[in-house]
């Protein structure tokens, strides 16, 4: 019998209802024998096995729909990552080239990558702090009662509903215009206004166009040469010298420990993803990852060393130290003579002239031997502190914090001389500094009065204008604070009023202890939702802020849904999805500093 194209589509869909309502069924009654089987496996009564067939046969609808619409698709986008797959060619197994490509920014898409990593970065740390003090900012305001308060909050609020429609960001697009754009005309209505706030308002236009370029050209891979060696060695003497104040107490070892961990953990990863993409057979870096995590082995499981492992932790840091010695001494002397120099305070321009020798001195790419030196020089003190006597910790912490300080200064003053020395460079050859081009631009004069902010014309102010947007619609965070804020109970001010505490120290000392859940709540989703910030990048982005703009999750649709390369843009979801679970577990690892009650 002949049927129509209509009825044969309407059978066609039942027949496929009635066999995804066959699948649930079958499926459904095997996770439930499963769960069944697994109990009486583990010894279960038959009363226990029961339950578990019946919790697991209602429960399994939810795990069948878990299984094949995230962990399966998950799986299959962990299978393409390592393939060249365009939609409309055949697959081709490629390994962890697509990870090497994106991680070391090789070629147009790798260089996109990183960049757009930078972006993300800048989001979570500049957006992120910006919005939480925003947030409480807002949530302390209208947290006392007074006639209208309602009113107050639904207008703090009220942008949350609104800041991710399109219609709300093309009308941000409007206030942002350089030229009769209301956040212009209202800045440059008050710096006239009153003598002084010119000075207040060039002044800012100037930090944020210096702070960009700058960072516009670390996202673009200038190198920093010697400034690379000063945060871990400011870190170092910081660690060091809070040990060495007062009596070497059980919290200090805690919170030595924990740092301990920390950069223990930043350089295995730092080593393991060079060795595994920029040096895949240097076994220098092989051992210093087997080393560091030996060291965070020793550290986790222990708080005070036995003397076997005492002993075992000396023996692996002067292997390691002997082997690096030699490799840095008849291998990479450059490097080993750069921290002599930093050391001792002198310049490692030695030839001003010459460009390759910089590149050579101050590697660009590897992690430096000064930042391997200093991390390992940490965790080997701070594994051996708790071992000695107080005389013994006293002369290594201060040994260490003097040395670290100096290598810090040295850092900072070679760093100048890096900088310095591409100028000499320029002018002996004839050639233009490319070398922060943008920031020695910016940062050559104080702007005028008529200049003013190219919010979304411009690189140097596309990422503020997103941050300023995301502060504008932060009040979901305003309300986890004010319901905190109102958690606190007011006996504990009434206590403090009466010990002669300030409103500074009352802020201090019992809101933001009391409130520091709200707090970390907070961070956390900010954190991820700054780092997969993907809507307003592609809505308020135009042709020349695009690349300045672009976000980790917004490269990833493009890669993936513009462009087809669905292999790149799965590489690129799964270091994306690494990061943002590696510094969430980094959060909760190290959440100490929230207060719980009871």
């Amino acid at each position: 019998m002949d049927i129509d194209t209509a009825t044969a589509a309407r059978l066609h869909n039942l027949y496929w209802s009635f066999a995804t309502v066959a699948f649930i069924v079958v499926g459904s009654l095997a996770i439930g024998k499963a769960a069944s089987s697994v109990a009486a496996w583990r010894g279960g009564s038959a009363a226990l096995q029961r339950r578990a067939f019946w919790g697991y046969l209602f429960a399994s609808p939810w795990i069948l729909g878990f299984l094949i619409f995230v962990v399966g698709p998950a799986l299959a986008s962990l299978y393409y990552s390592f393939t060249d797959y365009r939609l409309g060619r055949p697959l081709e197994w490629i390994g962890l080239e697509n990870y090497r490509v994106l991680i070391e920014g090789l070629g147009a898409h790798g260089r996109r990558f990183t960049q757009a990593m930078y972006n993300s970065f800048y989001y979570a740390l500049v957006g992120v702090p910006l919005q939480i003090v925003t947030a409480l900012g807002m949530a302390m305001l209208v947290s006392r009662p007074m006639p209208g308060i309602g009113i107050f909050r639904l207008i703090f609020y009220l942008p949350v509903i609104l800041a991710g429609g399109p219609a709300i960001l093309l009308a941000w697009r409007y206030m942002l215009a350089s030229n009769g754009g209301f956040v212009n005309i209202s800045l440059s209505s008050i710096a006239q206004s009153l003598p002084g706030l010119d000075w207040l308002y060039r002044s800012f236009i100037f930090v944020v166009e210096a702070f960009n370029a700058f960072y516009s050209g670390i996202s673009r891979g200038d190198p920093v040469g010697a400034f690379s060696y000063l945060l871990p060695s400011l870190i170092g003497a910081a660690v060091f010298g809070y040990l060495l104040r007062g009596e070497f107490d059980s919290g200090k070892r805690e919170t030595a420990a924990r740092l301990a961990e920390v950069i223990a953990i930043v350089l295995g990863l730092t080593l393991l993803v060079r060795g595994l993409v920029a040096e895949r057979i240097d076994p220098a870096f092989w051992l210093g990852c087997a080393f560091v995590a030996a060291i965070s082995f020793l550290l986790w499981r222990r708080k005070r060393l036995e003397p076997r492992r005492l002993g075992l932790t000396f023996a692996g840091t002067g292997i390691l130290g002997v082997l690096l010695a030699v490799r840095l001494v008849m291998i990479e002397d450059g490097h080993f003579s750069a921290i002599l120099r930093l050391l001792t305070l002198s310049s490692p321009i030695a030839r001003p002239g010459d460009l390759d020798y910089l590149e050579d001195v101050f590697p660009a790419l590897l992690p430096s031997s000064a930042w391997i030196w200093g991390t390992v020089a940490v965790l080997a003190a701070a594994t051996l502190i708790p071992a000695l006597e107080k005389g013994q910790r006293k002369t290594l912490l201060g040994v260490s914090t003097g040395l670290l300080a100096l290598l810090a200064l040295g850092s900072l003053l070679d760093g100048f001389r890096y900088f310095a020395a591409f100028g000499a460079i320029a002018e002996t050859s004839g050639s233009p500094v490319f070398h922060f081009a943008l920031f020695r631009q910016v940062a050559s004069t104080l702007p005028g009065l008529d200049r003013v902010p190219l919010w979304l014309q411009n690189e140097l102010w596309a990422k503020p204008s997103l941050v300023l947007i995301t502060m504008w619609s932060a009040g979901t965070g305003m309300l986890i604070f004010l319901a905190a804020l109102k958690g606190v109970p007011s006996s504990l001010y009434e206590a403090a009023q009466v010990d002669g505490a300030g409103p500074v120290q009352r802020f201090f000392r019992i809101t933001l202890p009391m409130i520091s859940p709200a707090m970390f709540y907070n961070i956390v989703i900010g954190l991820i939702a700054a780092l997969q910030t993907f809507e307003a990048v592609y809505i308020i982005q135009t042709p020349r802020t695009e690349s300045s703009l672009a976000s980790a999750a917004y490269f990833l649709y493009e890669r993936t849904f513009r462009q087809l390369e669905i292999g790149q843009g799965a590489a690129a979801s799964w270091i994306l999805a690494l990061i943002i679970v590696t510094l969430t577990v980094f959060q909760f690892r190290y959440s100490r500093w929230v207060h719980y009650e009871g």
